[in-house]
């Protein structure tokens, strides 16, 4: 519609506009051709030739034509989002309007005012009335005007609720005068006619006329506004504790009339409606309000002790006369709590939300009073068909409270999860556990059912099982600090969910199965697999050879960093080296041969010279051909070379030749004989250490990476 609407003409959309809202007055407008006119005017806005030809063109006929004819109510409804429409995105302009849309109002009040989605749109742009004329200052004329229409309204609302607590002796409201000093006109609602009318339909009207008020202060606090909005919340909550002071019990106290009985019938109209007030406080300040949070808490908690229903005055499974009340009341808590999170006060009045929300997810089924058969006179009385006749009419109960209570129900638990997840801490251990206990009870007899009918009410329902599975999260995930959290159970409980005939359910119960998963099995830096560091030996673990054949390969060449010129290496061959082959001597025989020739370093006081390094061959050696003294040296000399040669670097030994390195493959039962190493020892002293070059030193430790890299 956007790119259908640019490229129309200024003039062609101009005409269309006016020929609508034209026959609007004679034939009427369709729901659909609202939308269409608020899509037309907002997606025109930046259009400056198209707005300026609709504020001096379209608005006049539109106007004009408003209340010259008598139209139906479908036409009005049309006309009413109409005018919302205009003063939203053309406030400023509008004011020349004001005195026809004041008659306008005044007719529609008198004519609909039982169509309760007619005058809710007429609260809707009485709310933009504010933004009439100039704005002065930073606004300070429009944010002036929408304080003084607010306090106007809220004044209004205080005036009719004195009219309707005027026979009740307790009640103490705010100084209101018995003549009305409002500013707005009440004579629309028929006023006059009150005296005429029978006390029921007398509260009715006065009612009407009170959540009117109350509706028109809600769409002035939730409504868009070009400016700060300025008020004082503690009236607005002062007038909402009045509207709660008078309850039903305190009613039936005092001497019961007919003015009283009709004052009751109507009484949770009244408190809702300033239960929806507060909750539009709410949405309008925020955080804000966190000061009057016990004062909201009173409110709220004083509307879940009126509303909470009593078996002996309902019959159970019908649905009750405050229940709207109730679920509304559940709804605002959880708004609060959503706003204010932990410091919602809430935790002050515990008690009575964990009594009022255990009576809402439980309800225990009707008792059956069956006869039993007994002879009279001569007769026997047969109590079959009559037993019959009364579980069927506990069948027809059971269908009735699915239909009575599954709401309330839900929104009970909707608290109830929210109410854990912010303030699990601060409850008491007794009130935690009993929260526990009830949802993982009712939990069990839902598992435990073979059919759906045998669920405990009100669980038939499935989205007040979804809640229930919700709830028993809540308290797992929001565990109390001085109780056990039964995760094994809840584990099997959400398993046993899986199966249900619900979807969602069974998808709730799957991430509830995931959302345990980590809290019994966390995650940790294990599962990242970090690279393995570089384990330093003790000496207590010298003596054992490493299993991995690279890694024992490069501590050797590690330890070889003599700086030595290596002027060949001939014939070394790996071919037949097997990776898995571990050498086991005997004889407590448990160094490698490496550290032998380390050894016989450490005792020379002369460097040495290998000039060649002879085939070691180890197939032929049995194990007892070793003599006692070998064995001894070796065991005695070979442990302490491998460090000295590092330590002493300054003993240079001159490589020649590797000749034939054979590292055929060793057998696991074959022990290394002792070895003859053919060693010159020169008289040298250390004046004759070899002059060595940087590029023989690059050259040394290039060709040792490509023996390490060859391996």
């Amino acid at each position: 519609m956007n790119s259908q609407v640019t490229s129309l003409k200024t003039s062609e959309a101009i005409n269309w506009f006016q020929k609508s809202l034209k026959n609007a007055a004679n034939y009427g407008v369709s729901s659909e051709e609202c939308k269409t006119f608020e899509i037309f005017i907002t997606s025109t806005l930046a259009d400056v030739d198209l707005k300026k030809q609709i504020t001096t063109t379209v608005l006049p006929t539109f106007f004009e034509n408003l209340i010259s004819r008598k139209i139906d109510k479908q036409t009005i409804d049309a006309q009413v989002t109409i005018i919302r429409l205009f003063l939203k995105y053309y406030g400023g302009t509008c004011n020349q309007f004001k005195n026809i849309i004041d008659k306008f109002t005044s007719k529609v009040l008198s004519e609909c005012f039982n169509e309760d989605s007619i005058v809710f749109k007429v609260t809707k742009y009485l709310a933009l009335f504010p933004q009439y004329g100039g704005r002065g200052q930073q606004g300070i004329n429009h944010a002036d005007a929408w304080t003084n229409q607010f306090n106007d309204y809220l004044y209004s609302a205080n005036y009719f609720l004195n009219q309707l607590y005027t026979n009740v002796n307790f009640f103490v409201g705010t100084d209101v005068t018995d003549q009305y000093e409002g500013k707005f006109n009440i004579t629309v609602f028929n006023l006059a006619e009150l005296a005429k009318m029978t006390p029921k339909e007398r509260y009715e009207k006065l009612t009407s006329v009170f959540i009117f008020f109350n509706t028109a202060m809600q769409s002035m606090l939730l409504s868009m506004f070009s400016t700060f909005k300025r008020l004082d919340s503690n009236k607005v909550i002062q007038f909402a504790l009045s509207t709660m002071s008078v309850t039903s019990e305190k009613l039936n106290a005092t001497m019961i009339t007919e003015d009283v009985i009709a004052l009751d019938s109507v009484l949770w109209k009244l408190h809702s409606s300033a239960i929806k007030t507060i909750s539009a406080l709410i949405k309008c300040f925020g955080r804000i309000l966190i000061p009057q949070g016990t004062l909201i808490c009173r409110i709220l908690l004083q509307s879940l002790k009126m509303t909470q229903f009593n078996s002996s005055n309902s019959p159970y499974g019908t649905t009750r006369s405050k229940l709207q009340q109730r679920v509304l009341t559940y709804q605002v808590l959880c708004l609060w709590q959503s706003v204010a999170g932990s410091q919602s006060s809430l935790e002050l009045f515990s008690e009575s939300l964990t009594s009022g929300i255990l009576f809402d997810i439980k309800f225990d089924k009707p008792s059956l009073n069956l006869v039993v058969d007994k002879q009279t006179g001569n007769k026997k009385r047969k109590s079959g068909a009559l037993n019959q006749k009364i579980m069927d009419q506990r069948d027809t109960i059971v269908m009735h409270d699915y239909h009575a209570n599954h709401t309330v129900c839900n929104e009970a638990h909707k608290t109830l999860q929210l109410f854990l997840n912010t303030l699990s801490s601060n409850l008491k251990v007794l009130q935690f556990k009993i929260f526990q206990s009830t949802i993982m009870g009712l939990l069990l007899e839902v598992i435990k059912c073979q059919r759906p009918n045998d669920y405990p009410l009100p669980y038939y329902d499935d989205l007040c099982r979804l809640n229930l599975y919700k709830s028993l999260l809540a308290v797992i995930i929001s565990p109390h600090s001085q109780c056990i959290t039964h995760t094994t159970v809840a584990l099997r409980v959400f398993t046993s969910g899986t199966t249900d005939r619900n979807e969602k359910i069974k998808e709730v119960c799957r991430s509830s199965l995931s959302e345990l998963e980590h809290i019994i099995r966390p995650r940790n830096d294990t599962l990242f697999y970090p690279l393995e560091n570089e384990i330093e030996i003790p000496p207590c673990a010298q003596n054992t050879i490493p299993e991995n054949k690279t890694h024992f390969l490069n501590e050797i060449v590690e330890d070889f960093t003599l700086p030595n010129p290596v002027k060949g290496i001939k014939d070394v061959n790996t071919e037949n080296v097997q990776p898995k082959t571990i050498l086991q001597p005997s004889l407590d025989i448990s160094k490698n041969k490496t550290h032998v020739l380390k050894k016989i370093t450490e005792d020379s006081t002369t460097p040495i010279k290998t000039e060649e390094l002879k085939i070691i061959n180890t197939e032929n050696v049995q194990p007892n051909t070793i003599s006692q003294s070998a064995q001894n040296v070796i065991q005695e000399n070979k442990t302490t070379f491998s460090n000295k040669t590092v330590e002493n670097p300054t003993l240079p030994t001159d490589v020649k030749e590797l000749n034939n390195l054979n590292t055929e493959p060793v057998q696991s039962n074959k022990i290394i004989e002792s070895m003859d190493v053919d060693n010159n020892m020169d008289s040298s002293s250390d004046d004759e250490l070899p002059i060595q070059n940087d590029e023989e030193e690059e050259n040394y430790t290039e060709m040792i990476n490509d023996f390490i890299d060859s391996d």
